[in-house]
């Protein structure tokens, strides 16, 4: 197994981009970075930015619509969307449908988003409202169901729909139901995420499930297992495996962050231009300032990945000592 440091320039333009087409959102969710901090001033891409953005990366093959914010606040993000599909991408992102209206979920549908990953955690009212900090659950599964209705009234048309669960101690006891939930409203696929915490409301470590399952937890998730397969559920998590898998297992090593490949393969740029390693790293780097390695409204994307600040970047991550948003990564959060 070759060993030895990647290069800090790479030859190939990234074929897969994250954009936070707004840092708006209309949820209050309690392991969110955003309901505690401003880390930028609020802000949504319009096409004229996303057609500049991409003008630069003509292999572009994935473009995944969120960040910190909620996607179906920006007004632009349909016609964004039949855009970057008319380029030939595959497109999706995370929301969390409170304004998935009829009206919306239809034009999801004719823009040809490729899939919609609606983040819940709960199956109940009570920890939806504790953990998303909105009282928002009857309305997101109605909008859901919908959705799903109409892309069957239509002969299975995308988007692929499939719903998000943070498991966290917070949450876990609801996921068997969450599954349950999933078959109810439609949906083929139940993704399990780790948590990422940063000490802020309900991401702590102590309510990290990460390398910390007890027995009890280990039951219940094998209970999701069984009432997925039964459901004819797909049930993925963190990292391509099992839900228990995935928190119960993560790299190790002194460098465990290692295997990490976004570097050299994606980019990730904020609805005001700045330009960082992943989605990840603002949620819990130290220095925000430092994290950001180019502004994308300022020079173009492709002079960015493989500027100073990139280069210096991908440096560091290939020595000893991670950067700032990395040194926890597939150790204590989702790699």
């Amino acid at each position: 197994m070759d060993t030895s440091p990647r290069p800090a320039v790479v030859p190939t333009l990234p074929r897969s981009l994250y954009l936070e087409v707004t840092n708006r959102c209309d949820s209050a969710c309690q392991t969110c970075l955003r309901t505690f901090r401003t880390l930028e001033p609020p802000a949504d891409l319009d096409l004229g930015r996303v057609r500049a953005l991409v003008a630069g990366l003509p292999a572009l093959d994935r473009v995944v619509l969120h960040g910190i914010g909620e996607p179906l606040l920006n007004r632009h993000l349909f016609d964004i969307v039949a855009f970057l599909k008319a380029r030939g991408a595959r497109v999706l992102f995370n929301s969390d449908a409170i304004g998935l209206t009829e009206p919306r979920a239809v034009r999801l549908i004719e823009s040809g988003l490729d899939e919609l990953r609606v983040s819940m955690d709960a199956a109940t009212r009570a920890t939806y409202r504790r953990v998303r900090g909105v009282d928002r659950l009857d309305r997101v599964v109605a909008n859901v169901g919908r959705l799903v209705a109409l892309e069957r009234a239509r002969g299975g048309a995308p988007p692929r729909v499939s719903l998000w669960f943070t498991a966290s101690r917070a949450n876990l006891e609801e996921l068997p139901d969450f599954v349950g939930l999933a078959a109810r409203v439609g949906a083929p696929e139940v993704h399990v995420q780790r948590l990422v915490w940063n000490g802020l409301g309900l991401a702590t470590r102590a309510n990290s499930l990460h390398r910390a399952l007890v027995e009890r937890e280990r039951g219940l998730l094998a209970e999701a297992e069984a009432r997925a397969r039964a459901a004819g559920i797909a049930l993925s998590a963190s990292g391509l495996s099992t839900p228990l898998a995935s928190l119960a297992d993560g790299p190790s090593g002194a460098r465990p962050w290692a295997g990490c490949q976004r570097p050299w393969t994606l980019a990730y740029v904020t609805a005001n231009g700045n330009v960082l390693p992943c989605c990840i790293s603002p949620w819990v780097a130290r220095d925000y300032a430092g994290l950001v390695l180019g502004n994308a409204f300022a020079e173009p994307l492709e002079v960015i990945w493989n500027g100073e600040r990139y280069r210096r970047f991908r440096a560091r991550f290939e020595s000893d000592v991670a950067p700032d948003p990395c040194r926890g990564c597939g150790r204590l959060w989702s790699l």
